[in-house]
């Protein structure tokens, strides 16, 4: 095994002294070597695809870029997949069949084996309810993993990042797009996005902009920043940007800049929402990746999680459930105790007394309910959410049980502005 290695390590210095001499032929030649000792490695025909792309060989990178769509696939990077299928089909559109190879599978096997929890449209595609659902809110609790909830600093310079292992991307939102759909979807998405070769400083997503698409970064880097963030998230292959497009009539809320070389799959906002219509348990997928990088969001920029480090936050994290409530929908009840800490992510939630007179407006990400937690006295106003909305809450009991751990967490999130006072003040929106 070690001399196997050994020859390749050779052949690799080779193949890389032949293209910076431009010896392309040579290349292509060792190319071949390379491939027939890792037949499983799909990096070897995706290059020598790229090479014989740039020579003018056009079918010949096609062959190249097929057994790629494949070899990606069976290893879990199904969105790489997917990107070599829309690069065959952009360079010889009869290579329709091409979609077909983008079997999710593996990378479904790996998602779910990496998340304790996963959403996924297969068992609803088909499912007709008799009823409506009655509830005005839902619960849902999210796994959220160290990789998400990382703190990523952008890096010094440009540059492309190397390639994550599966493990790692099955733990990121994008993997819900890719694994956890029926092949249907999957196909429709693929088809019907379009591939971006971003270059070094290309802005593919603008601060106050209509939200008008998700994108998925394939290849490269790219950094995500917002004006009330002093720090910059770095984004590499397998996150996803834009993810307000997944709301109706907003705009984004940050600026995305390709850092260095960038491949991107851009999904149109009507694409999404058009299937979503056809199946609407799509939507449930789509909700997912919403709120998942809404919170990721929340515990790099809130300071109620900033003072920690990342093992607490995600500590706290994985405590809170994600619950929706549509417009009308009372969160806490004034002249009760607050049955759990609530955090907004977004929409529009307004505190009233319990007259209805109008107090304020919550900002997003404030927490209210602690201190009724805290001290067991009712809460002197109702909070209601006046649009749909979505919030983070930490059940009481949960809360409690946070106490006893980490009484300094608590302390912590207790010491954070009165819900009241947040309020006050705040004319009622439009």
């Amino acid at each position: 095994m070690l001399g196997r290695r050994s020859r390749t390590t050779n052949l690799r210095a080779e193949l890389e002294k032949a293209l910076s001499a431009q010896r392309v032929n040579q290349a292509l030649d060792l190319y071949e070597l390379i491939e027939e000792r890792n037949p499983h490695e799909p990096r070897w025909p995706h290059r020598k695809g790229d090479l014989l792309q740039r020579m003018g060989r056009k079918a010949d990178a096609v062959c190249a870029y097929e057994r790629c769509v494949e070899l990606y696939a069976a290893k879990g990077f199904v969105a790489r997949a997917a990107a070599m299928a829309k690069v065959i089909w952009s360079i010889d559109p009869t290579k329709d069949a091409v979609f077909e190879r983008v079997d999710p599978q593996a990378a479904r096997t790996l998602h779910h084996q990496n998340r304790n929890v996963a959403v996924t449209a297969d068992e609803l595609l088909n499912t007709e309810l008799e009823t409506p659902p009655t509830e005005t809110t839902e619960d849902a609790r999210l796994h959220f993993t160290e990789v998400e909830l990382a703190r990523r600093p952008p890096p010094p310079e440009p540059r492309v990042s190397e390639r994550p292992c599966p493990g790692t991307l099955a733990q990121l939102p994008s993997m819900l797009l890719f694994a956890d759909i029926p092949e249907e979807i999957l196909d429709a998405l693929v088809r019907k996005s379009t591939l971006i070769d971003a270059e070094d400083g290309q802005r593919f997503v603008t601060e106050g902009t209509a939200a008008d698409a998700l994108y998925v970064l394939i290849q490269g880097n790219a950094v995500e920043q917002r004006g009330t963030d002093t720090q910059s998230l770095l984004l590499g292959e397998g996150d996803v940007a834009g993810v307000s497009s997944l709301l109706s009539n907003v705009s984004f809320g940050e600026d995305v800049i390709a850092c260095g070389p960038a491949r991107v799959l851009q999904i149109g906002k009507p694409l999404l929402d058009r299937l979503v219509e056809q199946h609407p348990s799509f939507e449930e997928v789509l909700q997912e990746i919403l709120c998942r990088r809404l919170v990721a969001t929340l515990l790099r920029t809130s300071p109620i999680f900033t003072v920690f480090d990342e093992s607490t936050r995600t500590e706290i994290a994985r405590l809170f459930e994600v619950r929706r409530a549509a417009a009308g929908t009372k969160l806490v009840e004034a002249g009760t105790v607050s049955d759990g800490v609530y955090l907004p992510l977004h929409g529009r939630i307004l505190a009233r007394k319990p007259d209805g007179t109008f107090i304020g407006s919550m900002e997003l990400g404030q927490a209210l309910g602690q201190e009724s937690i805290l001290t067991r006295r009712p809460l002197p106003f109702s909070v209601e959410a006046e649009s749909d909305a979505l919030v983070l809450c930490m059940p009481a009991q949960a809360f409690s049980d946070l106490l006893l751990r980490r009484p300094d967490v608590v302390q912590h999130i207790g010491r954070q502005i009165s819900p009241t006072r947040a309020a006050r003040g705040h004319s009622p929106p439009s």
